[in-house]
């Protein structure tokens, strides 16, 4: 999940992906961020922060009723 909020984050100040997928053996991380960024890059910049606030008020509003409901 913090991987697409990444994404929406980057496509919404940056724009699409613009540089080359890290391709080091070790660099998982560095990979997955880009891959979640990339998967992004026929979204406007509007779009993704409209996405990222949705999401962001979604997850809270679960968390929420996951604790009043005592879980």
């Amino acid at each position: 999940m913090l991987l697409m909020f990444y994404g929406y984050y980057k496509q919404a100040t940056v724009g699409p992906c613009n540089i080359p997928r890290p391709n080091g053996f070790w660099d998982t991380r560095d990979k997955a961020k880009w891959d979640a960024w990339s998967s992004l890059r026929n979204m406007s910049k509007e779009e993704a922060m409209r996405s990222y606030i949705e999401d962001i008020q979604l997850v809270s509003c679960l968390s929420r009723k996951l604790h009043l409901n005592g879980n």
